[in-house]
């Protein structure tokens, strides 16, 4: 190779790289304006969960059953697991805008983890229970944790508030 074929490939790197990255810019503008758009349309929309979205303070509570024993890696997943199924995304862009918080508690029974979803769904938070295929530590079937939210933080107090943290 001489210096001028090694110019023409770094050259066409170059030019490949700048068209990748404003493509990329392109595209990142453009489901931010759609974002915006849709978060503008649900806080217009009054028959949506009653959440305000006015509020800069949003989280995720994550409840955790410990009356099953799981293991330190078995919670994260199922704490991961009940984060991934809180897909509302007019609200979870308000929560990323507030730096996503996540706070993990705890209950020691199937019936207080049911409870708490049922009271969140009550006051029209998200509340997305977990419940194990069974293949390693638990029975298939079992709740093991329940998303609750993510939502105004104030509202998420009034259900999660007295419980415990994991």
């Amino acid at each position: 190779m001489d210096v001028i074929e090694i110019i023409l490939k770094v050259t066409d790197a170059k030019v490949g790289f700048s068209i990748a990255a404003i493509v990329g810019y392109c595209l990142y503008k453009i489901i931010a304006e759609r974002s915006r758009k849709r978060l503008q349309s649900f806080n217009n929309d009054s028959n949506v969960n009653d959440i305000q979205m006015d509020s800069d303070n949003y989280k995720l509570i994550l409840v955790v059953r410990t009356d099953l024993k799981m293991g330190k890696g078995k919670v994260a997943a199922q704490c991961a697991h009940a984060a991934v199924a809180a897909n509302y995304p007019e609200v979870l862009h308000a929560w990323e805008k507030c730096g996503q918080a996540k706070i993990t508690v705890k209950v020691d029974s199937d019936s207080a983890l049911k409870e708490i979803a049922k009271q969140a769904t009550a006051v029209g938070l998200l509340a997305n229970t977990i419940k194990d295929a069974g293949h390693t530590q638990v029975k298939p079937g079992s709740r093991t944790v329940c998303a609750i939210g993510p939502g105004p933080a104030k509202l998420i107090d009034q259900v999660t508030g007295h419980l415990k943290l994991f």
